[in-house]
């Protein structure tokens, strides 16, 4: 049977407890997954999901191919759309599928599926955005394969973070999430960057917009690129952090740019 969560609706016609049961599907965002991706679906906790999506972005591999062999519903981007425009794309298709809750987590195995029971118990219990956190031991990430050089300046971006968002969360940074469709109608996710920077983009927004964030313990593995991005990729990545931050600032005193405004688009419609 397939894990699903009951949430209670009030019924206005006879005043009865009315059960609701909220569809959760699973999104793989992909890019030359090949030689991964049929290990990490092997072992994939399918029972906790109504449906499983993959949206491939035009990788250069067989991945498009091999995972509808594997069974897996899958659409493929006849341009590369980056991962924050590939990410847009697959929220879109699930919103549009029907899913109430949307499990973010790559098939290249980097983050370990073991995160998921523990962040859907989040949701059950009134959370609408769940962040995995790979920092609840401080050298967990290291030992899994992490470059130990990445380790400093994440923790300081991190620290700047809760500092100017004003959470406590301990990895902001990173690639698990659980998201709401109750939280993505709040949020204008749509004017959000097409590369990595998305991923922060949208916690930034989230806070903004007071979205419950919880987070979780997630566990990592990490192979060859994914051990460490190149420097000036950093740089550049935390430098448009702190463009977002300023930008967060201005709009919590009244001047907010358009990832901060009000969504104007029907999710249910929108195509990316």
């Amino acid at each position: 049977m397939k894990w699903q969560i009951k949430i209670i609706m009030e019924s206005k016609k006879n005043g009865r407890a009315m059960k609701r049961k909220q569809k959760a599907i699973a999104i793989f965002i992909a890019y030359n997954a090949e030689k991964t991706l049929r290990e990490f679906y092997k072992n994939f906790p399918k029972r906790y999901f109504d449906d499983i999506i993959l949206v491939d972005d035009a990788s250069k591999d067989n991945t498009f191919n091999l995972a509808k062999k594997l069974g897996i519903r899958s659409f493929q981007n006849p341009v590369n759309l980056g991962y924050g425009g590939n990410l847009k794309r697959a929220i879109c298709i699930a919103l549009q599928l029907g899913a109430d809750i949307l499990v973010d987590i790559h098939p290249d195995g980097e983050y370990k599926a073991s995160a998921i029971p523990e962040a859907l118990k989040k949701v059950k219990s009134g959370s609408q955005f769940v962040l995995g956190n790979r920092f609840t031991t401080f050298l967990g990430p290291v030992r899994s394969g992490m470059f130990i050089w990445k380790l400093l300046p994440i923790k300081i971006l991190n620290w700047i973070d809760q500092l100017v968002l004003g959470v406590e969360l301990g990895d902001f940074h990173q690639g698990f999430r659980v998201y709401t469709r109750t939280m993505l109608e709040r949020i204008n996710f749509l004017e959000n960057s097409n590369d990595y920077l998305f991923s922060f983009e949208i916690i930034a927004q989230a806070v903004f917009r007071k979205v419950k964030i919880s987070q979780v313990p997630v566990e990592t593995v990490y192979k060859g690129n994914k051990r460490g991005i190149r420097l000036k990729h950093v740089l550049a990545y935390s430098i448009s952090m702190f463009i977002i931050l300023w930008q967060f600032i201005l709009a919590k005193h009244g001047w907010p740019s358009k990832i901060f405004e009000k969504p104007k688009e029907d999710l249910n419609k929108a195509v990316f």
